[in-house]
């Protein structure tokens, strides 16, 4: 497909890296010189120095033979002045960021009154992924698969815990339905067979239905968040209190600049909001951070934001949420020091990607849902399948699959079916799949050749 991004920061440039992987043909429009450079050299993509809501800029570019045109800057009102443009020149399709919470309103979200095919919202994406963190405050990360029905989870195995040495087969005559997909040992990904034993230090990544993911949390240690601490009144922070206000977790907040600290104490009263450092030792200790249950870290500093974690880690806080947007500081700190990582810049890529590969889906399986999983290397993706699809009718066990492969669930008629190689794949069903394998964007893809 032909792309045209609009923007270069953090979020352009890895999204121009997924696109380029992908083999689609990439414009990218970017008012900085350098950065232009820098990103174009990197992959490979044609540039245009210039602002991406000029009408002379989008002729350069041939936004009328564009299919998708994406607009990322850093500024709202540009991407939606352009992306407007863009539609009216004859671009396709259009996605827009959008990060005011000002433009949060049901004009913008439920009446789409400009016709943007996609906002992205990446702060608020990820208030609601860590809102998902805080209702299961055991596992590293959670997400959630055909409204909710599979959940995919990630959980830590300390050397204590009575999973220790079961083998897979085991874990499944004990737990029922849930099913362990894949396992990080040693910095190591692995779709294991039902002969793998779970070790101390493994991340393993499970499935299962909602009820059943619950009892299971449980099982590793009963716990649940009551009281909370948020660093960083940023635009994280203000969706995430939105969030958490609908709920009964007494929450404090401490924010260094004494605007933003007094913004958020009017506009949630319900907060206890204390101005000061939230990343310095004697400010978190005067605040006794320590007998907090759950600490969010979300300053717009990544550095601060880790090394804080690291200092809470110390302390012991057992639920300890990190924002670090710079993917490649995650290449150099030994990431299992910390609870949960979430990074704004990720998720807000896979959001579009999923749009993306949506519409360059074959007309035998539709792509409705895909995340990414333990730092980008497991996809989490769902299909639907169709009548043309050659896999309807058949049993898993006929079916020849890639290698790295697992079906993790299927959804029928609102049931969720957890399978074997004896179930049959039927038109209309919905499938979770967990994969190694990068870029799937046909359900064709999970098959051998």
């Amino acid at each position: 497909m032909r792309i045209i991004v609009v923007g270069g920061g953090k979020v352009g440039t890895a999204l121009c890296r997924s696109l380029v992987e992908e083999d689609h043909d990439v414009i990218l429009i970017e008012e900085n010189e350098a950065v232009l450079k820098r990103v174009t050299k990197r992959n490979d993509i044609m540039g245009i120095v210039g602002n991406g809501a000029n009408f002379k800029i989008l002729e350069q570019a041939d936004v009328n033979s564009c299919d998708i045109f994406i607009a990322i800057t850093d500024k709202d009102e540009v991407n939606m002045i352009s992306a407007v443009l863009a539609k009216k020149m004859g671009a396709k399709e259009t996605i827009v960021r959008v990060r005011n919470p000002e433009y949060s309103n049901a004009y913008f979200k439920d009446k789409n009154f400009l016709g943007f095919s996609l906002v992205v919202n990446p702060e608020l994406l990820t208030a609601r992924y860590i809102a998902n963190s805080i209702d299961f405050p055991n596992a590293l990360s959670v997400e959630h698969f055909v409204n909710g029905r599979v959940m995919l989870m990630e959980f830590k195995i300390v050397s204590d815990s009575k999973l220790c040495q079961m083998t897979l087969s085991q874990f499944r005559k004990k737990f029922g339905n849930i099913v362990v997909c894949a396992i990080e040992r040693d910095g190591k990904i692995i779709i294991p067979n039902g002969d793998a034993v779970i070790q101390a230090e493994d991340r393993i990544f499970i499935t299962g239905n909602r009820v059943e993911m619950i009892l299971f949390h449980n099982f590793i240690k009963a716990k649940i968040v009551k009281n909370m601490m948020i660093i960083g009144a940023g635009k994280i922070a203000y969706y995430l209190l939105n969030i958490l206000k609908h709920t009964k977790i007494h929450v404090k907040l401490i924010e260094v600049n004494p605007k933003r600290a007094e913004f958020f104490s009017q506009e949630f009263p319900h907060v206890h909001v204390v101005q000061g450092d939230g990343t310095a030792k004697n400010v978190l200790l005067e605040e006794s951070v320590e007998n907090f249950d759950c600490v969010a870290t979300l300053t717009g500093v990544d550095e601060e934001n880790i090394i804080s974690s690291m200092f809470l880690e110390t302390l012991g806080v057992q639920k300890n949420i990190t924002k670090v947007n710079r993917t490649s500081l995650l290449e150099i700190i030994d990431t299992s020091q910390f609870s949960s990582i979430v990074t704004p810049k990720s998720i807000a890529v896979d959001s579009m990607m999923h749009f993306i590969r949506g519409r360059v889906n074959a007309q035998d399986s539709s792509l409705d849902a895909m995340h990414h999983v333990a730092n980008g290397h497991i996809e989490t993706l769902q299909f639907e399948i169709r009548e043309s699809n050659k896999m309807a009718g058949k049993s898993l066990s006929s079916l020849t699959f890639k290698k790295n492969i697992v079906i993790a669930a299927i959804i029928r008629n609102g049931k969720t079916i957890f399978p074997t190689g004896e179930d049959v794949l039927h038109v209309g069903d919905k499938i979770v799949v967990v994969t190694l394998l990068k870029n799937i964007t046909r359900i064709s893809d999970l098959l051998a050749r």
